[in-house]
């Protein structure tokens, strides 16, 4: 071997170690998490203890056993770490090779051969009966045993010639690190700056080793937080920040935030820039990209990998933008968590109430995309119409005041979908679901229990009842051995499995007609429908202070707001054990507000884990996450719902248009939302009353949306009800 060849042996063992090192590091870095998250976890076991006094027990004792585990963890990890200080490596230090001096050799444990990397990063459940004051335990000694077979690199002189090496299978050592050279040089991407070249000359031969700077390690993949949902009926301001055919993205917050944050990236990563290989841009979920137009970098998701001819790139979406963009591998770095405490600021959006023409007709598609790239990089405002899916059904209002929604109609690209269908298009559009259901039945998973495939719910009382058991009078083959129930199924599947949960609550008793009260409109759900609250004397309010120590049930809705909301309240709620049901009260997160507020469940999707609520004490229906869901307290359950449902008297439609209603709605709503107005009571039914409503200068409402042409008027009149005994209710 020459001294060359012993160099470049010398290099790779090196980045061998210096890998290994780095993995080492790594799982440190991973074991101190994993502490971090036990500390954490036990310091959450008292506000555990936070519950009702039939749970305390049962809590306390898992959590004290949970306790123990943490600690026989904790205690067998400096176990092996006082045993790996107690059988330390012997030192050794590189002197001259002498004559009489005996090799250097390996030594062998009598014990089966262990990665003690992996077995401190990845603990196994423990049994260890150890002291847990970490007492020093006695160990026995281990004879040193040398291997006199297994020679390493022994010199027979001062010098280090090939003379002087052991000529052990010479062509094998030259063929694998030769084979070991050239994979290197071919997975190296040489940079101007990054690369570090050494020369040697030794015995008449040169050569050239390539030195790598070294890599840092992989990062850790942080997911970004998830959007917030805009709310049916708001308007928003944004901005369009990309096209892509009959979509848009759009950005709804500040934008001198989302380019101070871009600011803030490209100084950082300038100044703090890591060289990614192949292998570690692929394990990356979310990076930062660089774009070579803006000189920029941006937040990006990694799509895929190109690896062409003497080109390796990459294929990102930025977040922030919602443009597609690719690049090279270079412009790639990692994430990190600094800049991952913001959800993506791109809203995919398309446009409500109309519908393309000739998507299929790439000319046509072409000229769409054209029309609608005229207005990015412009705010505008949008009013969300459909929010149920990823992408966003909105109406873009423009500077002008303009629809661009109108515009693409007018301009012949679009038609509109609120126009009424004939009965021949009807038909078709019926036919045309039928055939597509029978399309889709092949589509739908199969099911073995009737019930879930109906209700979409598994029983999990069947366990406990007997499957031999005959009817009544009988008995199953164990007789009085059966620790079963002897229940007969139904034959369709149904159970006695169920849950209880709160879904009444105790109504408002309405006023009579004739009379008159001050009301507060919460929320206006249609041009003649509306949810209002009843203002109440705050003198007569009970603000008496209970005694010490007892809670008593809040009687306004003001008391009921402050204490659902109280720090203490906060750390009681209880998430749900089950999806909640359609009909189940709730407490429920406000979104706008971040506030907690009672509310019942109107729908569920399964897919998204979207909830459907209503707020009973105000009448406004949001679509929410499932984690912003917590049972109710049943001290919240005594005041009655304060929000009542009521009917404009004497209004009627002027046409049968939704898009004509929904301007008389956001008329009404910009008149009287959040607005305190006297309210003539006409005529109330089982839920719901008719109302005249009148402004604090004492102009009708009715009357001032039929003078701007949005609804038209009849004749009304109060509907007495005091002499009726009996009502029937429809079902």
């Amino acid at each position: 071997m020459s001294f060359v060849d012993l160099a470049t042996l010398t290099f790779h063992r090196r980045n061998e170690l210096e890998a290994r090192v780095n993995v080492f590091l790594n799982k440190c870095d991973h074991a101190v998490n994993d502490i971090q998250k036990l500390k954490v976890q036990a310091q959450s076991f008292v506000h555990d203890l936070n519950c009702e006094p039939s749970e305390l027990k049962e809590k306390f004792l898992n959590c004290m056993k949970q306790l123990d585990e943490f600690t026989y963890l904790l205690t067998d990890f400096n176990l092996a770490l006082g045993q790996l200080e107690h059988h330390g490596t012997p030192e050794s230090t590189p002197v001259h090779d002498m004559a009489h001096t005996t090799p250097l050799q390996p030594l062998i444990m009598p014990m089966n051969p262990t990665n003690l990397i992996d077995v401190l990063s990845e603990p196994t459940p423990s049994t260890s009966t150890a002291c847990p004051n970490l007492c020093p335990s006695k160990i026995p000694k281990r004879n040193k045993i040398p291997k006199r077979d297994q020679l390493l690199i022994a010199f027979s002189s001062s010098s280090s010639s090939s003379e002087s090496m052991p000529q052990v299978k010479p062509v094998m050592l030259t063929k694998e690190v030769q084979c070991e050279l050239a994979e290197g040089v071919n997975a190296m991407t040489i940079e101007a700056e990054g690369v570090n070249a050494m020369t040697i000359e030794a015995e008449g031969v040169n050569a050239i080793t390539i030195e790598a700077e070294d890599q840092a390690s992989p990062p850790v993949t942080i997911n970004l937080p998830a959007q917030s949902i805009l709310q049916v009926e708001q308007v928003y301001s944004a901005t369009i920040m990309s096209i892509d055919g009959p979509s848009f993205w759009i950005i709804t917050d500040d934008i001198d935030e989302v380019c101070s944050m871009m600011v803030e990236m490209t100084e950082f990563y300038k100044n703090n820039r890591v060289n990614l290989t192949l292998e570690k841009v692929a394990e990356l979920t979310y990076c930062a990209f660089y774009d070579d137009d803006s000189d920029c970098f941006y937040r990006a998701l990694v799509i895929k990998i190109i690896q062409e001819e003497n080109y390796l790139g990459v294929e990102v979406f930025m977040v922030d933008t919602g443009e597609v963009r690719s690049g090279l591998i270079t412009d790639v770095q990692p994430l990190m968590g600094r800049f991952c405490t913001k959800p993506p600021y791109a809203r995919c959006c398309h446009l409500a109430g109309i519908e393309f023409v000739t998507y299929d007709n790439e000319e046509m598609t072409k000229k769409q995309e054209e029309f609608i790239k005229k207005y990015r990089a412009n705010q505008c405002r949008v009013e969300v119409d459909d929010n149920t899916s990823e992408s966003l059904g909105v109406y873009v209002v423009l500077p002008s005041g303009d629809k661009l929604n109108d515009l693409l109609v007018q301009e012949g690209f679009a038609r509109s979908t609120d126009v009424p269908r004939t009965e021949e298009d009807r038909l078709d559009e019926a036919a045309g679901g039928l055939v597509a259901s029978a399309e889709d039945i092949t589509q739908c998973p199969e099911y073995e229990d009737p019930v879930e495939a109906v209700t979409g719910y598994s029983n999990r009382d069947e366990a406990d009842i007997c499957k031999h058991y005959k009817g009544v009078g009988k008995t199953c083959f164990k007789g009085a051995r059966c620790t079963k129930k002897h229940i007969v199924k139904h034959p369709d599947g149904w159970t006695l499995d169920k849950v209880e949960v709160v879904a009444k609550l105790k109504t408002m008793r309405l006023p009579q007609p004739d009379t008159w009260h001050k009301v507060v409109v919460t929320y206006v759900c249609h041009y003649d429908r509306l949810y209002v609250q009843f203002v109440r004397d705050k003198r007569r309010e009970d603000d008496e202070v209970p005694n010490f120590g007892v809670v008593l049930p809040p009687k306004s809705l003001t008391r009921l707001v402050r204490d659902m909301n109280s720090p203490a309240a906060r750390m009681s709620y209880k998430p749900l054990v089950l999806t909640p049901a359609p009909g189940e009260l709730v407490a429920a997160l406000y979104p706008l507000d971040n506030q907690w507020y009672r509310a019942r469940v109107l729908s569920v999707t399964r897919a998204d884990q979207n909830v459907e609520v209503v707020y009973v004490d105000y009448g406004n229906v949001v679509w929410v996450k499932e984690d912003d869901i917590r049972a109710l307290e049943p001290r919240y359950l005594l005041l009655p719902e304060q929000a009542v449902r009521c009917v404009l008297a004497g209004v009627s439609a002027r046409s049968h248009r939704s898009q004509q209603w929904a301007e008389a709605k956001r008329a009404l709503a910009s008149m009287v939302q959040d607005r305190t107005l006297d309210a003539r009571i006409i005529g109330r039914d089982y839920d719901e009353l008719i109302v005249e409503l009148f402004d604090a200068e004492g102009y009708s409402v009715a009357e001032q949306l039929a003078a701007q042409a949005f609804v038209d008027l009849k004749e009304f009149a109060v509907v007495p009800d005091s002499h009726i005994t009996t009502r029937i209710v429809p079902a």
